[in-house]
């Protein structure tokens, strides 16, 4: 068993100083103090004095696989480390594939989320890819939802040229297939929509709610900041309606002509609007961040989605627009617990929740010490815990 001593702890809500009890992978007790002698067996203590404690950060859209392949074989980015997941922050993540379904698979992909959840961390996966139909295990999205264990929904892009072409009745077809999946194994059945920056941005997914009476909150549009007048209108809307609509994080700051926004802006345009707790951040860890000549046609360069870019966007949300810690925290933990299905388990600092936690200094805003299903993976700053083939 762990104690950690003397945090000053936000469950994502602010408590003050506690003591925590961690054993067998879950929060056993949260008290003003802990008396680690009076503990049966072996305890290890964690001195958390002067740190902030947080739970570990649920990031919605990350490329287990990695992604890109754009710029030709050589321009396939690599698969992330689970240590740098833990470095930063991520204690439970959902892995999905993006562009290229050509040279990888939902098969691999499948793989390596079983593969993280054997090494540590928790993983779930999305089936499908940009294109519809969509690439699965079993023959069809609703048996992967089914019968795959780590499977909670389907990945599609929309207004996008290297996405489908596809109708409302085609959409339509995919969130009740989802759906009823969702219904019969009891998960949250998501459509995380890639969006692309074609002008028709999220209309079909506007004309089938309207026009199919389709469920709103089905659908987790992403990389949705953007300087977009429409689309930010239509991603408010779609908020409004029930969605959870997700912010892309970036670790630099936009240059003044760039049509993105930080996931720190669009974060607080929501608030002000009273829909704050609709917008989850994601790090699109793994896949690739092209840079495209004029008419996007062939990319000059390419950056890589890392999860650092989760801690820097939590930095700008309270310290540069002022949003008080236990609100800033929920984007990463309790709207993606309840858009992904984790309620109850993850996302928040409770007894009997999982023993997902991250001591924080609050003078550099970097991470000391990170706790992943009641094992020590990140001590002083250090990655301790690593997968099966890091050094």
């Amino acid at each position: 068993m762990i104690v950690i001593k003397n945090a000053e702890l936000f469950a994502p809500e602010a408590l003050g100083m506690r003591d925590v009890l961690i054993g067998g992978e879950k929060i056993l007790a949260i008290e003003p103090t802990i008396n680690p002698s009076s503990l049966p067996g072996s305890i290890e203590v964690l001195d958390a004095r002067g740190m902030l404690l947080i739970p570990g950060f649920i990031d919605g859209h990350q490329h287990f696989t990695g992604g890109g392949g754009e710029g030709g074989f050589q321009t396939r980015v690599p698969e992330p480390s689970i240590s740098v997941n833990f470095q930063h922050g991520v204690t439970t993540a959902v892995g999905l594939l993006g562009t290229d379904s050509l040279t990888r698979t939902v098969e691999s992909l499948y793989a390596k989320t079983q593969a993280l959840n054997a090494e540590g961390m928790t993983a779930f996966m999305l089936t499908g890819a940009y294109w519809y139909p969509s690439p699965t295990i079993t023959g069809s999205v609703a048996r992967d939802i089914v019968f795959l264990e780590p499977v909670i929904g389907v990945k599609l892009a929309l207004a996008d040229s290297r996405g489908p072409h596809i109708d409302a009745k085609d959409l339509a077809t995919l969130a009740s297939d989802v759906q009823v999946a969702a219904l019969v194994a009891n998960k949250p059945g998501i459509i995380t929509v890639h969006t692309g920056i074609r002008t028709q941005a999220l209309d079909l997914i506007f004309e089938i709610i309207e026009k199919f009476e389709i469920r709103p909150s089905i659908f987790v549009p992403t990389h949705i900041n953007r300087k977009s007048g429409k689309l930010t209108e239509q991603a408010l809307s779609l908020a409004a309606k029930g969605c959870v609509v997700d912010a892309t994080c970036h670790q630099e700051l936009p240059e003044p002509d760039s049509p993105r926004l930080t996931a720190a802006e669009f974060a607080s345009m929501a608030r002000d609007n009273g829909l704050f707790d609709q917008v989850s951040f994601s790090s699109d860890a793994g896949g690739s961040m092209p840079i495209w000549n004029a008419d996007h046609s062939r990319i000059t360069g390419m950056g890589v989605g890392t999860p650092a870019s989760l801690l820097i966007e939590l930095d700008r949300l309270v310290n540069a627009k002022r949003v008080p810690l236990e609100e800033a925290l929920r984007p990463l933990t309790t709207t993606p617990a309840r858009v992904y299905g984790f309620e109850g388990r993850k996302g928040a600092l409770r007894v009997g929740f999982d023993a997902d936690l991250i001591a924080i200094d609050p003078t550099s805003f970097s991470i000391r010490d990170l706790v992943a299903r009641g094992a020590i993976a990140v001590r002083n700053g250090v990655a301790v815990k690593k997968g099966y083939f890091e050094a």
